[in-house]
């Protein structure tokens, strides 16, 4: 009982304002408690909060906030390029999930140019990583009108969806290519992602959905044909992967993706004369790859030419393939 006062000491001695210092800002909230620490911290540092929080600037801050535009437009020449620069170090530390630092650099662009909409996209994508999405639709609504031409609402919204796939954020992925497609629904590029992404997360009726959708609005998109051939073959559907391969071919012969896909398909299903034309096929457009001898090889053996398999196994030796096991296999001299 004697050591209950001091530790009640040693608390009361800190004080409000030390204690704040304590807490750590979350980047990433994960539950209702780090969201309250986030809204402590950003009431004492306004920089955490876009627009900087809209709370009023002691005179040092107007002062350095004065400063920081003129060195800038002294560097950069004139408001909207000042702007378009402090941005791109916001989507930089936005990649890098460094959130807090991302809300900086974009708070400086729109003190640089509140009326360039690329601030708000900024804005917007934090609060979504943040899961505060209220907030977030409300940045992305206020740039979309600021954006009467709806051209960098376009590659903002790009932007924002490529760097979820490079963080491997497939969820966020998802997410920002429906807002492309929500905001763009004629662009192909979107409705392929969308396929794809679905693919990967199990979800086959929205795979489908937009592997169709793609193609129904640009018939030549050779990936789209790759990418749902392999998700027909991934569910054992080889009729129709092998519909998508040859499509792809047919629209490009020059698709490796699509001539391997199709050879691997035929292979399982025992085509192996079938498979042996698009294995050659993909030899001549990338020589040096030693893989497509190993499943010409196999393709041979399978067909009883041993001779021509261990050719092509050694051939892939030759250009780097770890194959020598192999030369057991087909009792090759």
């Amino acid at each position: 009982m004697k050591y209950i006062p001091r530790i009640l000491l040693t608390f009361l001695l800190f004080g409000c304002d030390q204690v704040e210092n304590i807490l750590k800002y979350k980047n990433k909230p994960a539950d209702e408690s780090d969201l309250h620490v986030n809204e402590r911290i950003e009431a004492l540092q306004p920089n955490y909060a876009p627009m900087y929080g809209r709370l009023p600037k002691t005179t040092d801050q107007i002062l350095n906030d004065q400063l920081y535009v003129e060195r800038m437009l002294k560097l950069k020449g004139d408001k909207r390029t000042a702007s378009k620069s402090a941005s791109r170090d916001g989507w930089y530390y936005f990649y890098k999930e460094k959130m807090d630092t991302a809300m900086f650099r974009f708070n400086q662009a729109w003190l640089l140019d509140s009326l360039y909409p690329e601030s708000y996209f900024g804005f917007g994508a934090i609060r979504e990583y943040q899961g505060l999405t209220q907030q977030a639709e409300l940045f992305y609504l206020l740039a979309y009108k600021m954006d009467k031409s709806d051209t960098l609402t376009k590659h903002c919204l790009y932007q924002i969806a490529e760097i979820k796939e490079r963080q491997e954020d497939t969820v966020g992925v998802l997410r920002a290519y429906q807002r492309v497609h929500s905001r763009f629904p004629d662009e192909g590029v979107a409705m392929s992602k969308l396929g794809y992404f679905y693919s990967q997360t199990n979800m086959p009726d929205s795979a489908i959905k937009y592997y169709d959708l793609t193609i129904s609005f640009d018939s030549n998109n050779v990936q789209t044909y790759i990418n749902r051939g392999w998700f027909y073959f991934s569910s054992k559907k080889h009729k129709e992967a092998i519909r998508d391969y040859s499509k792809a071919i047919e629209k490009d012969n020059n698709s490796i993706s699509a001539h391997a896909n199709r050879a691997l398909v035929l292979m399982n299903d025992k085509e192996y004369e079938k498979a042996v034309s698009d294995l050659k096929q993909c030899i001549l457009l990338d020589p040096k790859y030693p893989g497509f001898h190993k499943g010409l090889a196999e393709c041979y053996f399978q067909l009883g030419q041993k001779g021509k398999a261990c050719e092509e196994i050694n051939i892939g030796i030759k250009k780097g393939g770890q194959f020598k096991e192999l030369l057991k296999k087909y009792q090759c001299k």
